[in-house]
């Protein structure tokens, strides 16, 4: 006789009889994390590699008061600059930087144009791929001299004047400048509308401008070549999601406009607007994102989903970093890039521990890795009302052959306070059933299920069989 499927005997689920932590993944060093996405084959030129490997990414980042281990490396954002209304304000990811270089091809001796240097990081990399001249522009006078001192501070002008590298700074009034100084490349890292047909004229002969150039509501990564004929060839490399420059960098570089100085702000870098920064820098997940559309809508989809994420009262920064590692994790997972996931969930349930991190972090593990029971085992030590553990424990114990055992698991996630994907637990409780010929217990489950979706149609033939079956 089947169960009553309505009994539930919460002396089933034995939590010490599951398995504890073997292994906690956290975040790597940047010199790891780029040898994994060498592994991952998305980094394969070595001088690129070993430039970034000596160009540490959180030097160039604003201070952060939580002792974060290894956070440059994460797949995060960071602030360089405390107001975050001003364009290009965060340092892109290593993902995103590597690839850009990767297909700029800087050569030994180049002289490279940078126009919106990001906190001097892409600075430093371009230095140590053995250019001869940087010449910086930044438009905000402000963040130019600050973005100076900083260059001072970390002692980078030592260091660039021991690698015989020129570096030059200047507002957008350099372009009203006739100078007989041509550059190899230009790399401009905001976006603009159209061309920026002005700085051919600081080009070399086959130069190439990069330039994020507006199309259709994006922005994309173009090559834009200077021919030996004063022509030009545009070819679209990817699509990179940045933040545009701006009207009054828009009509010089593009319209060649005469360029009129306005007024400076200053922003001083207070405490509260340090933090500021540090809470809001992955509002956006795709900005400074560099890839096919369809990503950049994953990424979206999933960081904004209300389906897990629990949200917190009067977070604090340390939650807040811990909820955008976790959302990061839960992007990564869902595009197959399972060790670094791991490593983002598990450097958020250290910051701040929560039921989805040590759920979703269990996830990123096989079936047969007990590492997969004993973080589940963690999610529901952390908050036993957290739905999604008890199921995932079902599904391990199923997949297993533990039909029976799975069954106790499923009930505890259909009567836990905290689960928005109920719907699930009811189809895999469905499932269990018909496993051991329940077909009573599994019509039951079966109705439930097509409550909660009702527009499945697999679902709705599978309940009309299991009610003919009781005829």
């Amino acid at each position: 006789m089947d169960k009553d499927w309505r009994v539930r005997d919460i002396s089933d689920c034995d939590l010490e009889l599951l398995p504890e932590i073997i292994s906690w993944p956290e975040l790597s060093s940047q010199s790891e994390a780029l040898e994994r996405l060498s592994h991952m084959g998305a980094l394969d030129n070595l001088v690129v590699k070993d430039t970034l490997s000596i160009t540490p990414r959180g030097a160039h980042a604003l201070p952060l008061s939580e002792n974060i281990k290894n956070i440059e490396s994460s797949s995060l954002k960071l602030p360089w600059w405390v107001d975050l209304g001003k364009p290009n304000s965060l340092l892109p990811g290593l993902f995103e930087t590597c690839q850009i270089f990767q297909m700029m091809e800087i050569s030994s001796n180049d002289k490279i144009l940078l126009i919106g240097p990001r906190g001097n990081w892409w600075t430093e990399v371009i230095l140590h791929l053995g250019v001869s001249k940087i010449h910086i522009l930044e438009i905000d006078d402000f963040r130019r001299e600050s973005l100076k001192n900083r260059w001072e501070d970390l002692r980078l002008d030592i260091v660039s004047k021991a690698l015989n590298c020129d570096i030059v700074w200047s507002g957008l009034e350099y372009m009203t400048i006739d100078s007989e100084d041509l550059f190899d490349k230009i790399l401009i890292t905001g976006g603009l509308k159209e061309i920026p047909t002005e700085l051919f004229k600081k080009l070399k002969n086959n130069g190439e401008v990069w330039a994020p150039i507006g199309l259709e509501n994006n922005t994309i990564l173009q090559r834009i070549t200077k021919t030996t004929s004063n022509g030009i060839e545009e070819q679209y490399m990817a699509m990179w999601d940045v933040d545009m420059l701006g009207n009054e960098a828009e009509s010089v570089l593009c319209h060649s406009n005469e360029y009129e100085k306005g007024d400076t702000v200053h922003v001083e870098e207070s405490p509260d607007l340090i933090r500021e920064a540090w809470l809001h820098a992955n509002d956006n997940p795709t900005k400074d994102r560099i890839g096919p559309n369809s990503l950049l809508e994953i990424i979206r989809e999933v960081w904004n989903s209300t389906d897990i994420l629990l949200e917190y009262d009067n977070i604090t920064l340390k939650d807040s970093i811990a909820r955008d590692l976790f959302r990061m994790g839960h992007v990564l997972q869902k595009i197959g890039v399972f060790r670094l996931a791991a490593e983002h969930h598990g450097t958020s349930y250290l910051l701040s521990p929560s039921a989805e991190s040590a759920c979703y972090l269990g996830m990123t593990y096989s079936i047969d890795n007990e590492d997969a029971l004993a973080w589940q085992r963690r999610a529901i030590e952390t908050d036993p009302n957290f739905g999604e553990s008890w199921n995932e424990i079902g599904e391990i114990m199923m997949k297993r052959g533990e039909i029976e055992n799975s069954i106790n698991w499923f009930r505890e996630a259909i009567v836990s306070k905290n689960y928005s994907k109920r719907g699930e637990a009811w189809i895999n409780l469905t499932r269990a059933h018909m496993e051991i010929n329940q077909n009573l217990s599994a019509f039951f489950a079966a109705q439930k299920a097509v409550d909660l979706f009702p527009n499945n149609a697999e679902l709705i033939e599978l309940l009309s069989h299991l009610g003919e079956d009781l005829v």
